[in-house]
């Protein structure tokens, strides 16, 4: 998120080329810009995802780091100068996740967790009593596994023994072997219902909570270049271009393919925005948008 790309179109004026008198004044206020912009749009992003997980609640619970999976990230963000028609910012998200990526364990975890050191971290509605079958289906698992882990002791010993006993000792015809072997294959069954119940939670929560949008995110980048864009050094007649890619989901993307929304912003729209006499859903409204795929 650290390229800095300047490109002025260079004009022939008779046999002679020439650059625009504060290209440098542009270049520093576009370094400035650059990293702005791309801090204060994480900021903006987190704080959607806060709106509708309490990640410290969720620390607390889980003792697990989530960021990862709940926040949408700025991969990669470059600004160039085009003379004459202004600043392009171009901006690359990482693909939206999904409250059907959380890990399993987070939900595993809570099961376990005492109804009394519960918070309203996942969701307000989504509470204990949601996670009762869960937490029935991981207390079996951890009774077979605890069953599984006595019966390979006692097979332990029951092999050092016969070792040094001089006898020999048939696996297959032991029956400790064959109940360690039944009660892997529960375990195994346990799994496959404990998946299935994951997935239950995942809808119910996807259904209580809306996913961070695509529109969400435009919204929180034009209230960022509201807050902070000065374009001091950008001509009066020129514009800032915001080039944004990267936020739709890996299905989608198989779907529609990649594609760019354009978003090109007046420097005069800009300025009234950071003056206060429009507001960022105004300037976003007066914006021209359209969208292009992506080689």
């Amino acid at each position: 998120m650290k390229t800095l790309i300047i490109s002025a179109l260079v004009l022939a004026a008779g046999a002679q080329a020439r650059e625009p008198e504060n290209l440098a004044a542009l270049v520093d206020e576009m370094a400035v810009l650059e990293r702005v912009i791309g801090a204060a749009l994480q900021s903006e992003m987190s704080g959607l995802v806060e709106s509708r997980y309490d990640l410290q609640a969720l620390r607390r619970q889980t003792g697990m780091q989530l960021e990862r999976w709940l926040q949408e990230r700025v991969r990669n963000i470059e600004a160039e100068y085009l003379l004459r028609q202004g600043i392009l910012i171009s901006l690359q998200f990482s693909p939206r996740r999904s409250v059907h990526g959380l890990p399993n364990s987070l939900f595993t975890t809570l099961a376990r967790t005492p109804e009394a050191l519960w918070g309203s971290g996942l969701v307000p509605s989504l509470g204990p009593d949601d996670f009762t079958a869960l937490r029935g289906l991981v207390d079996e698992q951890d009774q077979m596994r605890k069953k599984q882990e006595e019966l390979r002791r006692e097979w332990e010993l029951k092999r050092v023994r016969t070792q040094a006993s001089g006898e020999s000792l048939r696996p297959e015809e032991d029956p400790e072997i064959r109940e360690m072997r039944a009660v892997l294959a529960s375990e195994q069954e346990q799994q496959t219902a404990i998946d299935a119940e994951i997935q239950r939670l995942q809808g119910l929560l996807a259904e209580a909570t809306p996913e961070v949008s695509t529109n969400d995110i435009h919204g929180a980048l034009i209230q960022v270049v509201c807050d902070y864009a000065m374009l001091k050094s950008l001509p009066d007649d020129e514009y800032l271009t915001l080039k944004l890619s990267g936020l739709t989901s890996p299905r989608e993307e198989s779907t529609t393919g990649t594609r760019w929304t354009y978003y090109v912003l007046t420097k005069q729209d800009v300025v009234e925005c950071r003056r206060g006499l429009i507001d960022a859903a105004e300037l976003r409204q007066r914006a021209d948008v359209y969208s292009l795929p992506r080689d």
